[in-house]
């Protein structure tokens, strides 16, 4: 809401957003009570619609029945038969949105309006027609018609040599059958768009609804949907069924009939190639490899041997005297014969005790001579039997040479013998696996077809009713309460919308803070809306409790006889001297004398940006509450063009501005007096054919009039044009001291008045201040804010009187 002006030519800009993000109430709720009216209208014509809606809309029901996909009945038909090959016995998201289209289909739908005939049933056919929807449906008609003419002026024509009335004889009209598919089928797609149908919550069960305006048709329709829905899963089970059937027989044909004939090639194949011995044993690759494995065994077992002979014989070749020396060599085999294990440990004592008879020492040459003595003993028979065990495993290593020597020979005969029949052998092989591999498909294809042979005698599909639907005993709607509550919602929203959009539009003057803080401009005051009425009452200068002041010197200037004019006009000020208005004009006096030079004349202009703001009248009483004080002034109608204060004064035929500015006359030869006050005025009555108004106040004419008024008034008051449509103000801006500008409330824009007051700098410099005009004082609580005196005008009645 808040808004600034820039100071380039007519740029409005927003206002730098300065608070810390929190919303105004104050404001706002300011802006909702100045918008209360259009927030009500919104909201009483949405009521206003809500409440037609439900008078004149009938009254619909909702019919719901339920229907299951029944996982325990797969499970149950699994128990008997081999035919459902799925374990996850839950309902997928997919099956239930597959038994949803399937619902919704064209051929569940032409079903179920075939069986219940509803072509027939007036209640379907001719249901009540809702008053608002037949009002929407004329609105879019009358919108659509001038489209729908434009298109047909638009459209081609037909060619010039065809001929219309040739054309419709040729034409046959349709068939009573296919009026009756038509009708069908537009039943069906109306039911298709009509009917919903929903999950009901996370379960394998869903729902399917109907809305009509009969009760027992909505519970017909939906029970009707139901029973075709379960009626089509078993026909569409049982037609698979056989379609798989026929499928299958014919399949189960062929591949007998394959698996035959493969088996018959491979025998004549193994016949015609003699591809079996003497003893009818055939040669096969298992022969060879057992025979391959019997080789690497042998190998294995031969270098084992060899290895063993190795190490005896580097035993054997270290001698006798290696084994009385170290003991046990390293590099002996183990060999698993008790005699040579006692006889290895007999050694490894004997070398022992002879050790710790060295060590301990104390023992005698006959004791070292006798443990020597055995030590030789044991290790003359471990010798031995090393010398045994050599011998051994030199025997043991020639025969496992011989069996390697044997086997080899035999896998190359076998291979040899092998590699002959080889490519016979392959292709017998391959025609024996053909065979084979036809057979087992012949054999799972006969077992399906059993299955499925099996299923035909079970009629029962996964798909139950839950329950069918009863006529509803109440109707669905439409509900008056949700309605108008709709209607409500909807009239607030809009009237907000509405009040929001006027809002911003709103670009006009309502406060003094949109004056000083928006514009920049000294703000004056408010004056309320007066309606300037004929003198009635007695007039000022008959009230016996007031006595006009005595004449001070410049009063001599004026002649005793002044002509008098507007005696029919009353003087707001003047009769409500405690009164907002008056106060206002007090205010403007004031702000002039603190702002202008003091002790010297000075002369004001009033001006407005529009025509009809009131600048006039203002003059006219702002004259008037300066004269009753000490200063004399005089009141010139400057607005050439209109001459709004003389006409308002009621002068028709005297002499004034144009005859002085053109040296027809002296000025004190124009002016006369206004009635019921101290005012001089010089009138202004420009004929309408004077084409030259506007320059009549730019000439050096004006300039020398308004220094010798200064001479004479302490006031000069002139009554200026609007500034908006002509230059009168900027040409005589640089002649004049001060200048009050105008602004009707409500009425005039911002950004126009920031205009003319910034075009010329002179203009800016010379302005006193603001002034709006015609403002209503109950509506201005709700535009001001809490810093703005007028938000508190209620608590200043005291000060003022009943106006």
């Amino acid at each position: 809401m808040a808004l600034r002006f820039n100071d380039g030519p007519e740029v409005l800009r927003e206002a730098r957003d300065t608070s810390d993000g929190t919303i105004n109430l104050t404001r706002l709720l300011a802006v909702l009570r100045r918008r209360r009216r259009i927030i009500i209208w919104s909201l009483g014509v949405w009521c206003v619609l809500g409440v037609f809606y439900v008078t004149t809309t009938p009254s619909y029901y909702d019919a719901t029945a339920s229907v299951l996909l029944d996982s325990n009945i797969g499970r149950t038909i699994q128990q008997v038969s081999t035919t459902t090959s799925s374990s996850d016995p839950t309902t997928s998201d997919t099956e239930m949105d597959s038994a949803q289209l399937v619902i919704t289909s064209d051929a569940v739908a032409q079903r179920v309006a075939k069986r219940l005939k509803l072509e027939q049933n007036p209640a379907f056919t001719n249901p009540p027609v809702s008053m608002t929807a037949t009002l929407i449906a004329k609105v879019i008609g009358a919108i659509r018609a001038p489209m729908v003419w434009l298109r047909d002026k638009v459209s081609p024509t037909p060619p010039s040599g065809s001929d219309p009335d040739q054309t419709t004889a040729n034409t046959t009209p349709p068939s009573a059958e296919d009026v009756a598919q038509l009708q069908q089928k537009e039943i069906a797609q109306y039911l298709q768009q009509r009917v919903k149908v929903y999950r009901i919550g996370r379960s394998s069960a869903f729902a399917i609804s109907y809305r009509a305006d009969d009760p027992a048709l909505a519970a017909d329709i939906v029970n009707a949907f139901s029973q075709v829905y379960v009626s089509d899963v078993l026909n569409a089970n049982f037609t698979a069924t056989e379609q798989m059937t026929e499928w299958m027989q014919g399949r189960l044909a062929t591949l007998q009939t394959n698996a035959r004939n493969a088996a018959q090639d491979a025998e004549k194949f193994r016949a015609k190639n003699g591809l079996v011995d003497a003893d009818s044993i055939p040669i096969s690759q298992g022969a060879v490899s057992t025979l391959n494995q019997d080789l690497s065994s042998a190998i294995a077992d031969s270098a084992r041997a060899h290895a063993r002979v190795s190490a005896l014989k580097a035993v054997v070749q270290q001698g006798l005297a290696s084994l009385v020396k170290s003991g046990i060599p390293s590099g002996l085999p183990a060999i698993d014969d008790p005699d040579f294990i006692q006889r290895q440990r007999a050694l490894t004592n004997s070398v022992a005790a002879l050790n710790r008879l060295h060590t301990i020492g104390g023992a005698s040459a006959q004791q070292i001579q006798s443990s020597e003595q055995r030590v030789e003993d044991a290790a003359n028979q471990l010798f031995m039997s090393i010398k045994l065990q050599f011998e051994q495993a030199r025997g043991a290593a020639t025969l496992a040479d011989a069996r390697v020597s044997a086997l080899q020979n035999s896998l190359n005969s076998a291979v040899g013998h092998d590699a002959k029949s080889g490519p016979a052998q392959v292709k017998l092989n391959a025609l024996e696996q053909r065979a084979q591999t036809l057979s087992t498909l012949y054999q799972t294809f006969l077992s399906k077809f059993q299955e499925l042979d099996q299923q035909k005698t079970f009629p029962i599909s996964n798909v139950r009713i839950l329950n069918l639907a009863d006529p509803p005993q109440f109707a669905s709607g439409p509900s008056a309460k949700l309605t108008l509550a709709l209607c409500i919602v909807l009239g607030l929203f809009t009237g907000l919308v509405l009040a929001a959009i006027r809002e911003w539009r709103d670009r006009f003057v309502y406060t003094a803070d949109q004056i000083n803080n928006d514009l920049g401009f000294p703000f004056l005051g408010y004056l309320q809306m007066i309606k300037p009425v004929a003198q009635t009452g007695p007039s000022y200068s008959d009230q016996p409790h007031r006595q006009r002041p005595a004449a001070t010197t410049r009063d001599q200037v004026r002649a005793s006889s002044l002509p008098v004019v507007g005696g029919n006009v009353s003087l707001y000020t003047l009769q409500n001297m405690r009164s907002q208005f008056t106060e206002t004009l007090r205010n403007i006096r004031l702000s002039s004398q603190l702002t202008g030079p003091a002790g010297k004349s000075r002369v004001i202009g009033l001006s407005s940006a529009r025509p009809g703001e009131g600048k006039t009248f203002t003059s006219l009483n702002l004259a008037a509450l300066i004269a009753e004080g000490s200063a004399s002034v005089i009141l010139i109608d400057a607005d050439p063009h209109r001459c709004g204060l003389s006409h308002l004064l009621g002068v028709t035929d005297q002499e004034g501005l144009l005859e002085v500015l053109s040296g027809a006359r002296d000025w004190t030869q124009t002016r006369c007096q206004v009635a019921n006050s101290k005012v001089d005025f010089m009138p202004s009555l420009v004929p309408a054919d004077f084409s030259h108004a506007s320059e009549i106040l730019a000439g050096a004419a004006f300039k020398d009039l308004l220094t010798q008024l200064r001479q004479s008034y302490d006031f000069v008051i002139l009554d200026l044009a609007p500034m908006g449509a002509v230059s009168d103000v900027r040409a005589v801006i640089g002649d004049i001291d001060q200048l009050v500008m105008l602004a009707e409330w409500g009425k005039t824009s911002k950004l126009l008045l920031h205009k003319l007051l910034t075009i010329d700098p002179k203009v800016h410099q010379k302005l006193l201040g603001i002034v709006l005009n015609k403002v209503d004082l109950k509506r201005l609580k709700v535009y001001s804010s809490e810093e703005d005196s007028a938000s508190y005008l209620g608590d200043y009645s005291g000060y003022y009187s009943s106006e």
